[in-house]
């Protein structure tokens, strides 16, 4: 029986990148393929994440399972490269870690077998095309997942930020934006950093700013899982960002520049507390942003793409709610 075997090799800390992968295996048993996450026994599974994901911890492959590798992972990387026999498919999720530890891996993939990748943004297609342009690559993009992050109802005057990738530019964009707007001085910050998936969704349900500090990442999912929760976004977009960052959608300033992202925040508070329909357009125009994105998108190309690659590994009618 073919299937398709998600490797992973957790940590525990949060990452984006398992969380796409453990995200993927549900789906696709959703739509009826056989789909399962794999890991090395020493590895520590996510709790910041609630999934439904069956999860077999270092099994061996079956000749048809088609493995589906982390682009970001050298050594499985190198290894299922001599696995010739065996069907294989990289999930690249970003650009940086391309750049820095999979390039090598993937350039030297033997030149007889079929180099297939998956990615999560335009952007990252693009530059994963333009590297190897006899690769089979495909899109099964990233979602900002409306079942989980969505309004809460009236939202207090409170910026929620997600400081992990830049503490730095956090503490920078705090002081100058208390110091030169003091108009907003009595405004409340809530720093989510290393909490449960659950607790980010409810602390952007619950305000009516995001400060955005995406750093890396190859679209800035974030950002997306604020616009759909009803944020007023402001700051930064990161490289990924830039595929939907518009001036209808939020308050973006340039890389680093951690005055005018003081500046851009202070500007949404500004049209939060005017409120009207120019905060009304604002909010919508987020809305349709994270649309865009959503997870209703992710599951069609998800099964368009797998239905491409591995249709023998769909047993079952998809069982989608």
């Amino acid at each position: 029986m073919s299937r398709i075997v998600y490797l992973g090799f957790p940590t525990g800390e949060i990452a984006g990148g398992q969380k796409m992968a453990l995200r993927h295996v549900e789906a696709l048993r959703d739509l009826g393929f056989e789909a399962v996450f794999w890991r090395l026994g020493d590895n520590i599974m996510p709790t910041w994440i609630a999934h439904r994901a069956p999860v077999e911890v270092g099994t061996k492959f079956r000749p048809d399972d088609v493995l589906v590798v982390p682009g970001d992972a050298p050594n499985a990387l190198a290894h299922v490269a001599k696995l010739t026999a065996q069907p294989a498919v990289i999930f690249c999720q970003s650009w940086i870690s391309l750049g820095a530890v999979g390039l090598a891996p993937m350039a030297a993939w033997p030149q007889d077998r079929p180099l297939t990748v998956l990615t999560v943004g335009r952007s990252l297609l693009d530059t994963v095309t333009r590297a190897f342009p006899r690769a089979q690559v495909e899109l099964t993009p990233c979602f900002a997942d409306e079942r989980l992050f969505a309004p809460g109802g009236e939202a207090a005057m409170r910026i929620v930020a997600v400081p992990r990738k830049r503490p730095l530019e956090r503490a920078a964009i705090g002081a100058f934006f208390r110091h030169l707007h003091p108009r907003h001085a009595d405004l409340a910050w809530q720093d989510v950093d290393k909490a449960p998936e659950a607790e980010l969704a409810a602390a952007f349900a619950g305000a009516a700013l995001h400060l955005a500090l995406p750093r890396f990442e190859s679209v800035g999912l974030t950002t997306l899982e604020a616009m759909a929760s009803g944020c007023v976004c402001a700051g930064f977009t990161g490289i990924g960002g830039r595929e939907y960052a518009t001036a209808d959608n939020g308050f973006w300033v340039g890389e680093d520049d951690c005055e005018a992202a003081a500046d851009a925040l202070a500007q949404a508070a500004d049209l939060v507390r005017t409120g009207g329909p120019g905060l009304a357009r604002m909010r919508e125009a987020g809305f349709e942003t994270a649309r865009q994105w959503s997870y209703a998108r992710f599951v069609t190309a998800l099964e368009e793409v797998w239905m491409r690659l591995a249709p023998q590994a769909r047993r079952r009618a998809a069982a989608l709610d």
